[in-house]
């Protein structure tokens, strides 16, 4: 989601959209933010997150990828510390808000156990910090997590749907910005290595080299002059 910090998405990556998109992204922003429904608890609808605890949940959903990531960087694929202490590869996993803070604290717990390691790739006692705080802002008080009219039922589908729907709207930004500002263009064109950048469209290190060809071979170096 980091997309969303940019500033309005400019004429001409608009121009690759259908028309009154960066309308309905807006709407769709505001849609997340409020929690994924529109529907008031009196129409027996899911309760709505305040805006700190909309804000916890998207950030401790941040830090728990950044952990599983640095996780991955620690431990060799296919070790079950991923799965057992990281929550990776969990199958049929739920994101109902009741199981995303067992993640949570599943995550957390193997922060703290391996933060050593961790720290060598990245990630740090403020981070984990973060997420612990994350987590604590959204168990604080179980009633918000309840519909108005049953203490069983928990915010689920809603918020996850609405998420989704962001997200896949943020890969059709980050498209049209692809196929503006080609990689190809790259030390022809001054800004659009700027300009890629703002749209999250380079990795780094590049797969085989950033272009498909693998990069070349450094000249051995010569002899010293005598």
């Amino acid at each position: 989601m980091e997309l969303l910090r940019l500033p309005k998405i400019p004429r001409r990556i608009l121009k690759r959209l259908k028309p009154g998109f960066d309308a309905t992204l807006e709407a769709q922003i505001k849609l997340v933010q409020k929690g994924g429904t529109d529907k008031s608890t009196a129409e027996g609808g899911i309760h709505l997150l305040t805006q700190a605890q909309a804000d916890a949940y998207t950030e401790m959903e941040r830090l728990m990828s950044d952990a599983r990531r640095s996780a991955g960087l620690v431990f060799s694929k296919g070790d079950p510390r991923l799965h057992i202490e990281f929550s990776v590869g969990v199958q049929d996993q739920s994101h109902e808000l009741d199981h995303e803070l067992e993640y949570a604290n599943n995550i957390a717990k193997g922060c703290t156990t391996y933060a050593e390691q961790l720290a060598e790739h990245g990630w740090t006692a403020d981070d984990a910090t973060a997420l612990a705080g994350c987590i604590t802002t959204l168990q604080g008080d179980p009633a918000v997590r309840d519909t108005a009219g049953d203490a069983k039922k928990r915010i689920t589908s809603g918020r996850n749907s609405a998420g989704n729907d962001l997200y896949r709207m943020c890969l059709s930004v980050q498209n049209a910005a692809r196929l503006q500002y080609p990689v190809t263009q790259i030390g022809k064109v001054a800004g659009i290595v700027e300009a890629r950048a703002r749209y999250l469209l380079d990795e780094f290190p590049p797969k085989g080299g950033g272009n498909g060809t693998p990069p070349p071979t450094p000249s051995a170096p010569s002899a010293p002059a005598k």
